[in-house]
Order: structure tokens, then sequence, then C-alpha cells
């Protein structure tokens, strides 16, 4: 017998851990602990309602077919824009991201779930590095794509310089399975994408020099791709039964909810940091509370259009509620590195969104990078999979947000961020997500109500 073995058949250790028997498993059995079963699955393009909705301001709807379990949904778009043989098209670094205002789920024109794009940065900061890429790529954010804009320079019309642009939906019905929209059960589903208040965002820049100009552009062929998981017909009924087959099903979802913007103004060079604080009026159950700072001014060079639009870096924050302090005055590169907790990764999750690194300056303050979107996750697990606990807001007094911009030095925010950033108007973005419970009536699929807290 082996030496090992002998040894541990006379640990007292040991020996009282393994009369927890039920917690004792053998690896080498075979056993099928979980399967799912053989479905099918369709991925398919549906058109808006109203196709001409594609100007600033307006509302595109899509109506889902009454089929299956949809699993995502991403919005796809056209941009096209005057052929210009001495300009290129320039967006911020958070790209067609800014062409979008708001993305709703209803039913029965009732809302039932929201992100607005303030929400969607927040919800595109918990990606991981592999998925953030994507999303990247698909809003032709950070320059991804970037040969793509010199098109329209040898463009002889405005569809010689079409982008394609891609936007996955980031909502809960398409995180977890059991959040997903059954739509042979459901009353009808409508999604509505809201157009921002301006396409201004996207400008021409003269190739020869640091001169930009106003540019229009316009969004053509939007349509919705949608990935459904069908099931055979009894596997579906008795889903259906069994989610709904003993009464309306209340279920638990998460939403986003944004606080109102508040203003401010950035520091001098060297000096101190600007102090934005806000006081949260939301009321609901808060797993996490998001901040981010941004710059949404017009930009008329290449270095204030390196600050326009994207996240900044912040110094530090607080979070004060009923005469207590929640955090203390906490350094925001902690809450970047090491604020996304799990339960399963060891003693912290990966990085805020990351992004600290840059193999040329080693810079830890350039503007424009999601781990400037900050997280205060009040739940023991960063996963939006599952509930890990929440913090009510309804019964805390005056709960406020106490943030610290970074110093602006000569080179800008730390070493290489510009310094056109100095003495300008910014915003400060609140966004809650909160738990809430969706009751679906049994008899006609329709959603009744949706508690907050």
């Amino acid at each position: 017998m082996s030496i090992a073995i002998q040894s541990n058949a006379q640990s007292a250790l040991l020996s009282s851990l393994d009369m927890a028997s039920a917690a004792l498993i053998n690896p080498f059995e075979y056993a099928i602990s979980k399967r799912i079963k053989a479905h099918g699955k369709t991925t398919y393009r549906v058109q808006p309602t109203n196709a001409g909705a594609t100007t600033a301001g307006t509302t595109l709807s899509f109506d889902l077919p009454k089929s299956g379990f949809i699993r995502s949904m991403t919005l796809k778009f056209e941009v096209e824009c005057a052929a210009d043989a001495t300009h290129k098209l320039v967006t911020p670094a958070t790209g067609f991201l800014n062409a979008i205002e708001r993305v709703n789920i209803e039913s029965s024109s009732r809302r039932i779930l929201t992100m607005d794009r303030a929400a969607i940065m927040c919800a595109y900061s918990d990606l991981g590095k592999d998925q953030r890429e994507a999303f990247e790529r698909g809003l032709v954010m950070h320059g991804k794509g970037n040969s793509r804009y010199t098109a329209n320079k040898a463009a002889a019309s405005a569809s010689g310089t079409s982008i394609e642009v891609f936007m996955p939906l980031l909502l809960s019905c398409c995180d977890a399975s059991n959040q997903s929209l059954q739509t042979g059960f459901l009353e009808p589903i409508r999604v509505s994408i809201t157009w921002a208040p301006s396409f201004a965002f996207a400008r021409k820049r003269e190739a020869a020099a640091d001169t930009y100009a106003d540019y229009t552009i316009t969004v053509v062929k939007p349509e919705l791709i949608v990935d459904s998981i069908l099931l055979p017909p009894a596997d579906e009924d008795a889903t259906i039964s069994a989610n709904f087959g003993s009464g309306p099903l209340s279920s638990l979802v998460y939403d986003y909810e944004s606080e109102t913007d508040t203003n401010a103004t950035m520091s001098a060079v060297d000096a101190e940091g600007a102090t934005i604080t806000k006081e949260i009026k939301s009321t609901a159950c808060a797993t996490d509370i998001y901040f981010w700072v941004e710059d949404d001014g017009s930009y008329t060079s290449d270095a204030l259009l390196g600050v326009n639009r994207v996240p900044l870096p912040v110094e530090s924050v607080s979070l004060s509620a009923s005469g207590q302090t929640i955090y203390d005055n906490i350094p925001a590169q902690f809450l970047g590195c090491f604020g996304r907790r799990s339960l399963r990764d060891g003693f912290f999750g990966s990085a805020g969104s990351g992004g600290y690194e840059n193999a040329v300056t080693d810079d830890d303050g350039e503007a424009g990078k999601s781990a400037y979107v900050y997280r205060l996750q009040l739940g023991l697990d960063n996963s939006k999979q599952f509930d890990s606990g929440a913090l009510s807001l309804r019964e805390l007094n005056s709960p406020t947000l106490t943030v610290k911009m970074a110093r602006l030095s000569s080179s800008g925010f730390r070493r290489t961020s510009p310094q056109a950033a100095a003495a300008r108007a910014v915003k400060m973005h609140v966004v809650i997500r909160k738990l809430g419970l969706q009751v679906v009536d049994s008899s006609s699929g329709r959603v009744t109500s949706l508690l907050s807290n």
C-alpha cells in the first residue's frame, strides 16, 4: 500500500473531514451531472416597423416574432457621409456608441427594461477582455477598424463611405438563459432604439493639418440580428408549464437606472483635481453603483478629440449615507484594478475592464480607458447571472457620492493625456444597477409589474 495512503489513514483531521460523506466525490467515477437537451437554433434579421426613423432624436422600433427563446440581440446599421477628397471622418474613442441615446424593451407600450448610453458604457466596462474588444470593434471604438475612415477620400458617392456598425444589446434578458424572453408565450415584445439628439460627435479632419469641421453622417439600413433557441413543442410546453403552470411567475431581474448628470468644471493645469458631489436620489435595491466622468462638448483639435466623450481618470471616491462612510476616500485605481470581487476567481476578480497597460509609456492616466468607468460593487460577486447581495437605498438618508478628479500635469492626466481638458466643462454619470421583481400573468403572458423596491 502507498505510504501516502497509510499516512493519510492516521490523520485525525482527514478522518474528521471524511465524516462529511455528502461532500465526498470520486473524480474518476463517470457521471453526467448536467446536460442540456438537444434543441434548435436560429439567427434571423428583424426589420424595423418604421425604417425611416434614423435621424437624430427619433425612435426606431422592432417587433420580435413570437418564436423561441431570445438569447441575444444585436443592432446593426450603416453610417454614410458625403465623399470628400481632402478630409476623413473622425469620431471620439467611444465610436458610434455616441449615436445611441437609449435602448428599451417594451411590452404593450410599457417599458420593462431600459439602458441609456451611460448604462451601456457601464455594462461594457464589465465585459471580459475578449468581449470588450469585440464590442469595441463592432462600434468602431478606440480606433478599431480606423482604416475604413479614410475610404471616403476616394469614394465617388456617399454609399462608398459606408461603415457597418454592430451593437450587442447588453440587457439582462440577453445575459442569463433563465431570463430569456419567451416570445412564444409572452405578449408581443418590442425593441425600441432612440437615437442621440445630435450626430455632431462625428466630424471631419483635414488630412494635412489639425483642422476640424462639421460633417453630416447618415444612418441607413438598420436591422436587429436576433439569436433564438427553439425547443421541440413538447419541451416548450413543459417549460411554459413549469414557469407559469401554477400562476403568475415572479422572476428576479436586474435593470439600470441613471441619475441626473452632475455638471462640473475641470481644474486648471497643476491645480488640485476638481471635486464632484452627487446625492443619489434612487430608492432601488442597488447591486452596484457605477460612475464615470466625461467631456461631451465639441472638439476642434486632436488634443480635444483625445478627451472627448470618453471616461476620464478619477483620483479618489467616497460614498456616505445616514451619517456613516461606506467608501472612505478610496483610490480610484484600486477600484479599477481590484474592485470587481468574485466568489470563484481567487482573491479578486479581473481588473475593472483593464486598460491600464501601455507598452510604450507604461501610463496609468491616459484618458479614454474603460477602466475609468468605476464600479462600487455592493454584492459578493461581480457576476450578473445570480443575486449575491444588494443595498436598499430607500432606507438611507442622503446617500452621497464624492469624486475627486485626477490632477492635471503640464502633459495631461498624470503623464500623457492632453492638458486641453483643463478648465473644460464635464459631467458625471451615476448609474444604479438594481434588482427588480418582474411578474408575468400565467394566462395572457402579460408583464404586469416590475417592483424595484
